[in-house]
């Protein structure tokens, strides 16, 4: 019996739920838990045109979409060279762009999940040459940040900042160049490593 949910990490009271792929849940993550695929899309959806929007990520070839399991989701992030504990991957098959989130995230975790893996569309699609896996992550996580004050999540943004996490580093750096130069600035700079001409 796991320990620890597998969505928060929070310890696992009694009161728990377990998921079809053996992911045990706490009540509160399972509370806002999204589980149906259409409705996952629809989150999906609104997310992507509001980062459009937002910040003037637009796709000019666009990305689909699925939830998966949490076994798949770490078989394909390990084909990828990634981490198997994420909670999101784009993946490119030939001409085909998927994004796969996990299924059962919390509503404001799956949003911000959505929002970091369309940034990797993005980039995939924008800044070819992108090699630099500090700046790829780190403006994944800004791009996360934003689309959560774009929603007026603001305290969860203030956690983002505060809580340490994989890429949190990255993701500072990101902000303190947005400090320096404005979001335009932080575009800027990623189009510019992106073409191979990083200054």
């Amino acid at each position: 019996m796991a320990t620890f949910c597998s969505n928060c990490h929070a310890p696992l009271p009694a009161a728990r739920w377990q998921l079809h792929d053996g992911r045990e849940v706490c009540a509160r993550c399972h509370a806002t838990a999204v589980y149906d695929p259409v409705r996952a899309h629809a989150i999906f959806d609104f997310t992507a045109a509001a980062v459009a929007v937002q910040l003037g990520l637009q796709l000019r070839v666009g990305v689909g979409f699925a939830l998966a399991d949490a076994q798949v989701l770490a078989a394909m992030a390990t084909r990828g060279g990634a981490n198997a504990d994420l909670l999101g991957v784009y993946m490119r098959h030939g001409r085909e762009r998927t994004i796969y989130v996990r299924y059962g995230l919390p509503l404001l975790m799956l949003r911000t999940t959505i929002a970091h893996e369309y940034a990797h569309a993005w980039q995939a699609e924008n800044c070819p040459l992108l090699d630099d896996l500090p700046l790829s992550e780190g403006f994944a996580e800004w791009v996360a940040y934003r689309h959560l004050l774009y929603l007026g999540a603001g305290r969860a943004a203030a956690r983002m900042r505060a809580a340490a996490h994989p890429y949190h580093d990255w993701f500072l750096q990101i902000l303190a160049r947005e400090d320096r130069a404005g979001p335009a600035g932080v575009l800027a700079h990623l189009m510019a490593a992106g073409q191979g001409a990083a200054g």
